[in-house]
């Protein structure tokens, strides 16, 4: 019995030292430091430009929930947009942040870990999308009304937004689990990695393959 414990434990640790040498010649080979800082420069350019665009659409949009107080469909319709560009808005400084924290003196498998969290950004623009399924009405209603002056709702008969809500309050479930299901820890299982790719392609499954093989190596 002890012996058969033995092997366990000589296995288990195989298995580590194996995850810990892959990692850090997947690292080591796969990344070049000056042609990642100089990367690094031009996507933290890009993510600010992102903030830049969210501020101005969360002003924007706060704006014109503050001019149609009082109506009760563009006052829910704003909320709900200015909602996501917040939560874009908050996500860009985020990474705004991370990249600003990359040091390159640090240890090869840390900056990594950086840089995929950095590459894996397009699952957030994803997720809002699927976030925003049962209530995608929104968009259109505050562009008309925000650009075009025309409030979309008074064309709208009430047979057809009675259905609607009734189909969009029976996607909320479905697209909660989807949105549960679609994250790096999740990436191994086939259809995930699949949708993933086709959605925000290779370079972000790949980021969120290293991120999930890192988080198993240190727990």
């Amino acid at each position: 019995m002890e012996a058969i414990e033995l092997r366990k434990i000589l296995d288990a640790y195989d298995q580590k030292l194996d995850q810990t040498l892959r990692l850090k010649n997947t690292s080591m080979d796969g990344l070049n430091l000056k042609k990642s800082q100089n990367s690094t420069k031009k996507i933290l350019r890009y993510r600010i430009a992102e903030v830049v665009v969210f501020s101005l659409m969360a002003l924007m949009i706060g704006w014109n929930i503050a001019e149609n107080w009082g109506k009760t469909h563009l006052v829910i319709s704003g909320v709900i947009v200015h909602m996501v560009a917040l939560v874009a808005l908050t996500g860009s400084i985020g990474q705004v942040v991370l990249l600003r924290q990359i040091d390159y003196s640090k240890p090869i498998v840390e900056i990594r870990k950086k840089i995929e969290l950095v590459n894996s950004h397009e699952l957030l623009f994803v997720k809002l999308v699927f976030l925003s399924a049962p209530v995608w009405w929104a968009y259109p209603m505050v562009a008309f009304d925000l650009f075009l002056g025309v409030d979309l709702y008074a064309y709208l008969e009430s047979g057809f937004v009675v259905r609607y809500v009734v189909v969009n309050v029976l996607l909320i479930v479905p697209v909660l689990w989807l949105f549960q299901k679609l994250s790096y820890k999740n990436v191994h299982v086939a259809w995930v990695r699949k949708t993933l790719n086709f959605l925000t392609g290779a370079k972000t499954v790949r980021a969120m393959e290293f991120l999930n093989d890192i988080e198993e190596f240190e727990t």
